[in-house]
């Protein structure tokens, strides 16, 4: 069939006009323009800028964050505790290409030797985590408020990225006798694990050997929430170990009363 060029150009013109007409994208532009401003939301549906979790913009400082940092350790009971396999794989039930790799998996933590900054662990000897640890792996920890914003308020976050998280790098060291005895190591950390207690070191009855354990931290990096408004970097490891319990007792983390 013929189709003359004059009803072909006015035919592609009006097909032009239907696909430029302009999108509504008032709910993006709302949020753009408002510089990100925390909101959460229950729904699918527009959340409101609203959030009493930030109730001033103020960019906290180093040290506050810092403070803040040491909190969301107290209270986190676990992590992801990173390793890097040795140079040389001598275990059948390792693949020998993993070697040099970073593996990074869930651990459980206690935060037993306040005020020091240096969270504790039960490490198992049959982990990977602990026989790369053992092989001088340096170790990080990467901790987040993600979940327990969720538990503490019932509610997710209207963006997770905005809620804060931790990195701690440094390295694994066994306790002596005198420091688990001194510290009530067993104790702290079966309040805050109670099923832990079937893996005490030492226990006749514990279903893995396992080892008291400190990451000594040498530096922490910090993700506060959108850098509009949270300290983003790295913390000074003085301070970070100075920090007392009284400090970070006081202040609080997002959704926390």
């Amino acid at each position: 069939m013929y189709i003359s060029s004059s009803l072909l150009t006015a035919a592609l013109l009006l097909v032009s006009r239907v696909s430029c007409v302009p999108v509504d994208t008032s709910h993006e532009q709302l949020a753009l323009g408002q510089e990100h401003l925390p909101i959460e939301t229950e729904t699918s549906e527009a959340p409101l800028l609203v959030d009493d979790d930030y109730p001033s913009f103020t960019i906290p400082s180093r040290y506050e964050s810092t403070v803040l940092g040491r909190r969301l350790l107290a209270l986190s009971k676990t992590g992801v505790l990173t390793t890097v396999f040795p140079k040389s794989i001598n275990s059948s039930r390792v693949p020998e290409d993993v070697a040099h790799t970073p593996i990074g998996l869930p651990d459980y933590i206690a935060a037993c030797e306040e005020p020091t900054g240096n969270p504790t662990l039960l490490a198992l000897t049959v982990s990977t985590s602990t026989k790369n640890a053992l092989a001088g792996s340096n170790v990080s920890l990467a901790l987040s408020w993600w979940d327990e914003y969720v538990h503490i308020t019932h509610k997710q976050p209207w963006s997770a990225a905005n809620l804060p998280r931790l990195s701690m790098t440094g390295y694994l060291e066994e306790m002596t006798d005198e420091e688990i005895s001194n510290g009530g190591i067993a104790a702290c950390f079966t309040k805050v694990h109670e099923d832990s207690v079937m893996w005490l070191p030492g226990k006749k009855w514990a279903a893995h050997k396992g080892l008291w354990m400190r990451l000594v931290v040498r530096e922490v990096y910090w993700i506060g929430g959108f850098g509009d408004r949270a300290y983003i970097g790295w913390f000074d490891p003085e301070e970070w170990q100075s920090v007392k319990v009284d400090e970070w007792s006081e202040v609080r983390l997002p959704g926390e009363k």
